[in-house]
C-alpha cells in the first residue's frame, strides 16, 4: 500500500467520522460528500502506477 492510498483512506475514515457524530447539524451532509469525494480518489490513485525506485 503506497502513502497515497494510506492518505485516502484516512480521508475516508475521517469523512465517516464526521457523518456520524452527533454535535453538528451538517456534519452527515459534509461527510457523505467527503466519503463519496475519498472513495472516488482511491479508485483513482489505485489504478495509479506505483514509482519505480
Amino acid at each position: 500500500m503506497s502513502a497515497r492510498e494510506k492518505y485516502v483512506l484516512l480521508g475516508m475514515a475521517c469523512g465517516v467520522a464526521v457523518m456520524l457524530q452527533p454535535w453538528w447539524e451538517g456534519g452527515l451532509r459534509v461527510g457523505f460528500f467527503a466519503t463519496a469525494l475519498f472513495t472516488v480518489l482511491h479508485i483513482v490513485v489505485a489504478h495509479l502506477p506505483e514509482k519505480r525506485a
